[in-house]
């Protein structure tokens, strides 16, 4: 074990037995469990469990907070690295002119310098080497509390499972950085109570979607041209799109202090979701298509699983059905359609679903700064302005995880639009 490693380990272990908090002692063991030889694992996995049943939230000293807690793990096939690894390999292939004439005379000096030959754009999906990125989102489902906690491996993952939901969470600033004022969470969110089989059966099902998708994004198939040949640019964008999506819907599920940031990577994720579920932003921004796309999951998602997977979609759900009550003028008017006056003659009436998702559509394009240049979309655009009130529920951004729930239970769907018919 490097000796910097080991310093950190003991600062840890001191905090952990100092305060015996429950964030001191889980960052501990997490480090630990990390730097450990193999052989080791199962004694210290059993000793972290035991560890945490000593955790106590009352006086009672009888009354375990974790009993039903448990240890679970997410093994990854070395084979499916090697497969996603083909278009970096592929496309620096095709950009180096010697070794693309068969000349691999120069990689040998490469590899004596730890030169990483085939290294284009692996950076931006680094998170299939460990598969963290693909599990996080689990992880945070239940934001803002907190049911489970990652230790990775070079084998894949040990998911530790609490039994239940603690607050992610401290009321007071728990760093100096939180001392820096930015709008967030207005209400508090209860957390509902876990069955026994919840963590396991939720475990399961996301364990067996990334099996699927992977599937999807393993198969070179999926990234021919029409005449069937295989093309590693278009399956690399596919891999860092699929790696954007999971790493930037973790950002905005624990975002929970940033209203901010977490709508801005809302925005972000719709529009990288629109090349994987065949659907545009403005859809996926109705009321709707989003209760729809929730019915979908709660009709097939067992029900163990879906007390840890869908509180927080439905969340997202809730807060687009808030969003309509921003049109004030409509409610003070008493018309059941929003009406838009888009010049002294004209007027366009809108659904509330339908100006609601135009509204956010707007909020979407005003990362670049608000006001549309188009004169058809100028006018559009400052009258769903002046309709709403612009108080946006805090769980907005929540619909950005409802449908990454969507991609994983439809993969077939995925391939065809990764296919996207050879082109």
């Amino acid at each position: 074990m490097p000796d910097q490693l080991e310093g950190v380990l003991e600062r840890r272990r001191l905090k952990a037995e100092g305060d015996g908090t429950l964030i001191d002692l889980i960052s501990h063991q997490q480090l630990l469990l990390y730097a450990l030889s193999i052989e080791h694992l199962p004694e210290q996995a059993r000793h972290f469990i035991d560890a945490l049943n000593s955790v106590r939230f009352t006086e009672d000293p009888a009354a375990a907070p974790f009993p039903n807690a448990g240890l679970h793990v997410i093994e990854v096939d070395p084979a499916l690295i090697h497969r996603l690894k083909l278009a970096s390999i592929w496309l620096r292939i095709e950009q180096d002119v010697r070794l693309g004439g068969g000349d691999t005379s120069h990689l040998g000096e490469l590899m004596s310098a730890d030169e990483h030959i085939f290294d284009s754009s692996s950076g931006l999906y680094s998170g299939v080497m460990f598969f963290d990125a693909y599990t996080a989102p689990l992880l945070a489902a239940g934001t803002p509390g907190i049911w489970a906690v990652n230790v990775v491996r070079s084998f894949g993952s040990l998911v530790f499972d609490l039994g239940t939901f603690v607050s992610g969470t401290d009321g007071d600033a728990a760093e100096l950085l939180q001392l820096v004022s930015v709008p967030g969470a207005d209400e508090a969110v209860t957390f509902p109570k876990l069955s026994k089989f919840a963590a396991d059966s939720a475990i399961r099902w996301w364990a067996e979607r990334l099996n699927l998708l992977f599937g999807v994004l393993g198969d070179i198939s999926t990234f021919t041209d029409s005449t069937g040949e295989y093309r590693p640019a278009k399956h690399l964008q596919a891999l860092l799109t699929v790696e954007q999506i999971f790493q930037r819907t973790t950002s905005l599920l624990v975002a929970h202090r940033d209203t901010n940031a977490r709508r801005t990577l809302l925005f972000t994720v719709l529009d990288s979701l629109e090349g994987v579920r065949g659907t545009n932003l403005l859809k996926m921004c109705t009321l709707s298509h989003a209760t729809k796309t929730l019915a979908g999951l709660e009709k097939s998602i067992a029900a163990p699983a879906a007390e840890i997977l869908l509180p927080a979609a439905r969340r997202g759900v809730k807060a687009l059905r808030a969003m309509q009550d921003g049109f004030f003028i409509r409610r003070q008017l008493g018309t059941e359609t929003v009406e838009l006056r888009l010049g002294r003659d004209t007027v366009h009436a809108l659904s509330v679903d339908d100006a609601a998702a135009r509204y956010l559509k707007v909020l979407r394009d005003a990362t670049h700064g608000h006001g549309a240049e188009k004169p058809a979309a100028k006018a559009m655009t400052d009258a769903l302005l002046a309709h709403h009130n612009g108080r946006i529920p805090h769980d907005i951004g929540l619909i950005g995880y409802l449908y990454l729930l969507d991609v994983l239970m439809n993969p077939q769907r995925v391939r065809q639009c990764l296919y996207r018919n050879g082109r």
